[in-house]
This record gives C-alpha cells, structure tokens and sequence, in this order.
C-alpha cells in the first residue's frame, strides 16, 4: 500500500502529465490544421497527437482512483475497503478501454472499447459529479474543496465527451480531404471542428487547474 506522501507526489504527478502532454497534442493540431502543409505532413501530425494524447487519458482515468484514496486516507471518505478496491478495479477496466480503443482506432474493434470509455465518462459526471453537488448542497461533514474537485472533476467528464463530440466533423472532413483532395469548403468544416474541439480542451485544463487549486491550497 503506497503511503498518503507517496500518492500526494503521483497525484501531482498525473496533473503534469495530464496537461504537459495535452499541450504536445495542442501543437499537434495547430499543424493538422495548416491547410498550407503537405497532407503527408497533417497526416503525420494528427497521427502523432493521437499516440500522445492517451497519456492524458490515462492520466484522467488513474485521477479518480489516486484522489479518492487520498480522501479515505484522510478519512474525508467514508467508504468500505471492498469500494475502494471495485473503485481501482474498475478504472483500471477504464484506463484499459482507453487505451484499447486509442491502439485499435480505425478498426472495428475499437467501437465496444471507445464506448467503454465513454461510459465511465457519463458515469463520472453523474455519480462524481453529482455526488459533489449533493454534498455541497447539503451539511456534510466533507469539506467544501473536496466537494469542488468531485463537481470539477464531473465537469471535466463532460468537456471530454464534448470534444470527442466536436472531433467528429473533423476527422470527416479530413477523410474527404485525404480521398478527393483539399477544398475550400471542407478546410472550412475542419477548421470549424478544431475550434469547438479546442473550446473543450481549453475547459478541460481550467477544470484540472481549479482541481489542482482546490486540493493544494484547501480554501
């Protein structure tokens, strides 16, 4: 059993991953974008921005686990040891599915994984997320940052599935692009994409930065 120190330095841990690596697949897409760039080159981009962003999936998967056992640690959690096993044990299956469905992408098979991963994510906004709204509703006995990172962490359940919801149109419209060549009208719909899926990526790190604040500095 890892020690309340040793996982206050892995959470911190994940964070940085989390967002140092999203920022690689920023920059990935500013060039998937640049209708100007060889379609060799955008398609080597977006290829490469794929592989890196299953470290902030799996980072965002492993965060759930790593907080709560902080919170029972502490006793801010009061639940059995059996839930905090079938906790780890499941986004354990979570962080499987994501990768999973990141390494199969463009195969049948990565449907059932991808919606895997979309059902912890609706799980998470429901359950994490909710469960902070009630306690912060109510005269819990849980502190209120606790409750804030649990309704942050809802949140950012809900900008990730928002995303791959804008992501869409843009990998259609690069399909078309990549099989009938680059038209005015199909840059237009990918740019268009890339801003909305740029939208929830910037919400997700506000969300991971006031989860970060909450937990560091307790208000």
């Amino acid at each position: 059993m890892l020690n309340y120190q040793t996982l206050v330095y892995v959470h911190i841990l994940l964070m940085v991953f989390w967002i140092g690596t999203d920022i690689g697949v920023f920059i990935a897409g500013l060039h998937f974008m640049n209708p100007t760039l060889p379609l060799e080159q955008r398609r080597a981009a977006i290829g490469v921005g794929m592989i890196i962003d299953r470290y902030p999936r799996i980072c965002f998967a492993a965060m759930l686990p790593v907080g709560a056992q902080l919170a029972w640690l502490r006793g801010l959690l009061v639940v059995s040891t059996l839930t905090m096993v079938i906790l780890w044990l499941a986004c354990i299956v979570w962080m499987a599915a994501v990768v999973s469905g990141m390494v199969l992408a463009g195969t049948p098979r990565a449907a059932p994984w991808q919606r895997i991963e979309r059902l912890f994510q609706l799980a998470g906004v429901i359950l994490i997320g909710g469960w902070g709204v009630a306690l912060l509703a109510s005269d819990s006995a849980v502190p209120g940052w606790l409750a804030g990172k649990m309704i942050s962490f809802g949140l950012i359940c809900l900008f990730a599935m928002l995303l791959e919801h804008a992501f869409q149109p843009v990998l259609a419209a690069f399909t078309a692009i990549s099989a009938s060549g680059s038209t005015s009208a199909l840059e237009t719909q990918l740019r268009r994409g890339m801003y909305w899926t740029y939208l929830w990526v910037l919400a997700i790190y506000a969300g991971v930065l006031v989860a970060g604040f909450l937990g560091t500095v307790k208000p």
